[in-house]
């Protein structure tokens, strides 16, 4: 007689199934972008048969997904970690990557849940609880569910996106088919060459990964954690007891919400709890060691390779899951609602120029400009030109392909909320410099830094900006300590769009642009100057001029850097 678990998987099914799925040939000599795409292709076919003669038999079903999965590892594995490493991606290949891989893993992880719907209805028809040779085949098939349902919430993460709705819900019903068959402490590795680890830990796993989608990790702190979190969790144990002393973070069974901490307990039989304890003090040991500069033997297998990006990843995996001494970030000063639109720059030469126009406008470069465009010496009607010139190459350039239009929804003078389409030319992430120029304040301009960034519904983030300065000046730079040439500038073209009569041959082509950023209460203690990072050498004496005050001064080490520019002390 046939045990339950070759009844419901059919093992002598109708051999018509190597037709339907012989594509899985063909995707070893494909790239791995195109292979990813027929492969999400092909199991959408087969989810959604045209009829019952292109349906696979369970068993065949639950073979050929683990092998599908296992084929494609190894490629999903190299594109996760070269798409992390690389910071200013192009905008629509960083979407189609994200695309694909989220596509994959979206269609396996369905494909693996409409499995178990039809072993969970098999069940209760024949209402056979045996687990014996079941238990094996049933925990590997909800592993490698929750393998699919990882990665499809990093890949979410990644593109700045919610998670498909309803998938925590899922998730959650897939833990009580799990507990109800108690797989939960069973021992599985979800791949061939993985370590072992449990199911209860892969929920926590998952769930946790959730709970950081509020951190807004740059993409190679999300990939770090994962790594983390897939290494450090490989053990856990899941109660519907709550006891204050123990237990930190919860779900609800009964919310489509991943992990959250536990701050006014309110016990209910849909929630479920599990301690960290041992994850901190494996995370405050790591801590410790990368602090060093070296890898904890515990994250060894891990595949890290960067220590200092480790490093910061670790103290925000720490400063989130700790038990004592968290700290939840709230702003010092409430904003107040707000409904303006600013035009956005990145790039620091961009923001250069774009603070250049303001101060133009504004009248603060006229007296270190005088002998160039001698304002003073014209009639009203020629210094009204000349303003109204200003005022249309700075509208020009605020109508430049690289600018957005950011939506401000509240303001305080330490920082702005922010709406921005997911899909703008500017990339939205963390520590990020850009510009903004207010509507109808075309001498008022903003430099910030991007803080925090969250997805919201319709294609829209959430962006978080931390006011760094209201009143940026532009700075002309040069090395004079020695007789090294820098690559020739844009600044010729920068003074011809402000002044058409200024010749090129008046310039000095080692002259370059940056910021200058004063004291101002409440922002900053002291000045400083952020320069372009290709013209930057510590250390080094440079020709500054500020407001036609030029002074030579030696540069220290910088206190910020990111993307294409650094930011250092310069007390004026």
């Amino acid at each position: 007689m046939k045990t339950f678990i070759q009844k419901i998987f059919n093992l002598n099914a109708d051999k018509h199934s190597h037709s339907l799925t012989a594509w899985v040939d063909q995707l070893e000599e494909m790239s791995d972008l195109n292979a990813l795409q027929f492969a999400t292709q092909q199991l959408v076919q087969l989810i959604n048969p045209a009829d019952d003669a292109e349906t696979l038999a369970l068993q065949q079903q639950y073979d050929f997904i683990l092998n599908l999965e296992a084929l494609n590892f190894s490629r999903l594995e190299k594109l996760s970690t070269q798409f992390s490493s690389v910071e200013n991606m192009k905008l629509e290949l960083e979407n189609s990557i994200c695309e694909i891989c989220y596509n994959y893993f979206r269609q396996t992880y369905i494909f693996q849940l409409k499995i178990i719907e039809q072993i969970a209805e098999h069940s209760k028809a024949q209402q056979v609880i045996a687990l014996n040779t079941k238990a094996d085949h049933l925990t590997l098939l909800v592993a490698r569910t929750l393998y699919a349902a990882f990665n499809m919430v990093k890949w979410r993460m990644f593109s700045q996106a919610n998670p498909p709705a309803k998938v925590w819900l899922q998730i959650n019903v897939l833990y009580r088919f799990s507990a109800q068959r108690a797989l939960l402490n069973n021992t599985v590795a979800v791949f061939n060459h993985a370590s072992m680890t449990t199911l209860s830990a892969l929920f926590v796993q998952i769930y946790m990964l959730g709970q950081l989608t509020h951190a807004s990790m740059h993409k190679y702190q999300l990939e770090i954690a994962t790594r983390v979190i897939s290494a450090l969790l490989s053990r856990a144990r899941i109660s519907d007891k709550f006891t204050p002393e123990h237990y930190l973070f919860c779900i609800d069974l009964q919310q489509d919400a991943p992990a959250k901490r536990i701050r006014d307990p309110h016990p209910s039989g849909s929630f479920r709890y599990w301690e960290l304890d041992e994850l901190e003090k494996l995370l405050t040991v790591a801590v410790t060691v990368s602090d060093r500069g070296e890898i904890p033997q515990s994250l060894a297998l891990a595949k890290i390779d960067n220590v200092k990006k480790l490093n910061e990843t670790l103290h925000i995996l720490l400063a989130e899951w700790k038990k004592t001494g968290y700290v939840r970030q709230r702003r010092k000063i409430t904003r107040q609602a707000s409904s303006k639109t600013a035009r956005v720059e990145s790039g620091i030469n961009e923001i250069c120029n774009q603070v250049k126009q303001a101060n133009l406008i504004s009248g603060s470069l006229h007296d270190g400009l005088h002998q160039l465009h001698p304002l003073q010496s014209h009639s009203f009607d020629e210094r009204l030109r000349l303003q109204t010139s200003l005022r249309s190459n700075s509208l020009i350039a605020a109508t430049s392909g690289t600018l957005d239009t950011w939506m401000i929804t509240d303001e305080s003078p330490h920082g702005l909320g922010v709406r921005v389409n997911k899909y703008a030319n500017i990339l939205a992430r963390p520590d990020k410099l850009i510009g903004l120029m207010i509507e109808n304040e075309t001498t008022a301009i903003v430099i910030g830094m991007i803080r925090s960034v969250k997805p919201t519904q319709g294609n829209q983030l959430r962006v978080g900006v931390q006011i760094i300065s209201h009143h940026p000046s532009w700075v002309q730079l040069k090395r004079v300590d020695n007789n090294e040439v820098f690559a020739n500038t844009n600044t010729n073209a920068e003074f011809q769009d402000n002044f058409n009569a200024i010749k090129p041959s008046s310039l000095d082509m080692d002259l370059f642009s940056g910021i200058y950023l004063p004291i101002e209460g409440g922002l900053s203690d002291t000045s400083c100057l952020i320069l372009p990072k290709i013209y930057y050498r510590a250390n080094a004496t440079y020709s500054v001029t500020i407001a036609g005050v030029a002074q030579n001064v030696k540069l220290g080490e910088p206190i910020e850097s990111h993307d294409d520019w650094v930011k250092l002390e310069f007390p004026f």
